[in-house]
């Protein structure tokens, strides 16, 4: 007589076990006649009407592990007992339920990107547990030393495309396997090394950082109340002056009037810069609730090298360096 151990589920593990008579012959036979064990696993097949078992290839130990292409059939033990005169007993077998698919899982998750901010980050995992249906994901940020998880809003795909705001931050995925039928599983997260500044953006930077003053030609929109993205045409040329004590926007001469300082703020909080994610070549710069600059680049290159000068010559009022970060020596 056989019996199983573990259950009819994916990913579990069934075993054979030979039920012996509890009677003290029955047990002295079985151990001093008992010669070898033969295990044979089958798994149901149907076509039309009939109901057949196939033979597994291979699987011929008392053990079998259920697979995903197990679901929605049953499986088959057969036992074949040889004693030690060569003779062989008859089959005896034992027959599962119909597989039911295993707990949604997600093993083996990573991060794959280079570690620069300028880099396209992507998680993947092996999934178990019936067929996938839509798992979600969740980017977020997390600074090395504290427990705290700052998420980033909108980017619940599989790929994130880091920016400078992730220097200095590990990037954290966590990822939530859910079947077709809509059970959940356990979420699973994972994390990147903290998040380098791009080699020669960094160059840059550093050379900037040291000069400690710095201009920049930029456009700024002066359609500010607008949240779409202004055309071309409401933007206006404009120096934006960069130093150890504050920032300036300029409007520059013409022929007609001498330049005018549109825009002026040291470090001090609120002060700090925004980015758009949706536009590369966009940042704001916010002195306080009523000084404000909306600006445009020629290129995402300009804008981080902006964005990281002015972190930079800000960070005696942030909690964290940027120096550090930038692992730039003071």
């Amino acid at each position: 007589m056989l019996a199983l151990t573990g259950k009819a589920v994916e990913g579990d593990l069934l075993t054979a076990v030979e039920v012996i008579p509890n009677s003290e012959m029955q047990q002295h036979v079985w151990s001093k006649y008992k010669k070898d064990i033969r295990y044979q696993w089958f798994c149901s097949s149907e076509v039309g009407d009939s109901f057949s078992y196939e033979p597994l290839p291979n699987k011929s130990s008392c053990s079998y592990r259920v697979r995903f292409e197990d679901i929605g059939r049953c499986l088959k033990c057969e036992c074949v007992v040889t004693d030690v005169f060569g003779r062989s007993s008859e089959v005896v077998y034992i027959e599962t339920t119909s597989v039911l698919p295993g707990i949604p899982r997600i093993h083996k998750l990573e991060i794959e990107g280079r570690g620069f901010h300028t880099n396209l980050y992507s998680v993947r995992g092996t999934y178990s547990g019936g067929k996938e249906g839509k798992s979600r994901v969740q980017w977020l940020r997390s600074m090395v030393g504290s427990p705290d998880l700052i998420s980033i809003p909108g980017e619940t795909g599989r790929m994130y495309e880091a920016n400078v705001d992730d220097v200095g931050y590990r990037l954290v995925a966590i990822y939530t396997p859910i079947r077709e039928d809509g059970v959940e599983g356990q979420s699973v997260s994972v994390s990147t090394d903290p998040i380098a500044v791009e080699p020669d953006v960094l160059k840059e930077v550093k050379q900037n950082l040291d000069l400690g003053s710095v201009k920049f030609e930029v456009l700024c929109d002066k359609d500010q109340t607008s949240k779409k993205i202004s055309s071309v045409g409401t933007y206006e040329r404009r120096v934006l002056e960069i130093n150890r004590k504050r920032v300036k926007v300029v409007k520059p001469a013409t022929k007609t009037s001498f330049p005018t300082t549109e825009i002026r703020g040291s470090y001090a909080p609120p002060f700090h810069v925004e980015l758009f994610r949706n536009d590369p070549h966009r940042l704001k710069i916010v002195v306080d609730s009523e000084n404000e600059a909306h600006l445009m680049v020629q290129s995402r290159h300009i804008r981080d090298v902006i964005v990281l000068v002015i972190r930079g010559l800000a960070q005696r009022f942030n909690s964290t360096s940027l120096n550090s970060l930038l692992k730039i020596e003071t």
